[in-house]
């Protein structure tokens, strides 16, 4: 009986399950989609509290003027969080 307690205890604190996480592959093509350039890093960061999701595929893309942009894009749902840098407006797709 005691063990079946201390079994049940243990499983109430274990934290859920987590979410599987965004194939970085997938999260760069919805980049792509929006901005012109590639990938020239990639990191995986925790979310800030503002953006609402636990981890974040941090990017730093370089555009074809030779622009570095740090692009933040969720590792969950693939949502674009964030885009910071010189030329982000030129790179952006219409």
């Amino acid at each position: 009986m005691h063990r079946r307690l201390l079994l049940a205890g243990l499983m109430l604190a274990l934290p859920a399950r987590a979410q599987p996480l965004l194939p970085l592959p997938e999260a760069v093509r919805r980049v792509e989609a929006r901005y012109l350039g590639r990938m020239i890093e990639a990191e995986v960061v925790p979310g800030r509290y503002h953006e609402m999701t636990p981890v974040v595929y941090e990017l730093r893309w370089l555009t074809p003027r030779g622009d570095v942009l740090r692009i933040r894009v969720s590792a969950v749902d693939g949502a674009l969080l964030d885009v910071n840098g010189q030329g982000m407006l030129e790179a952006r797709r219409p």
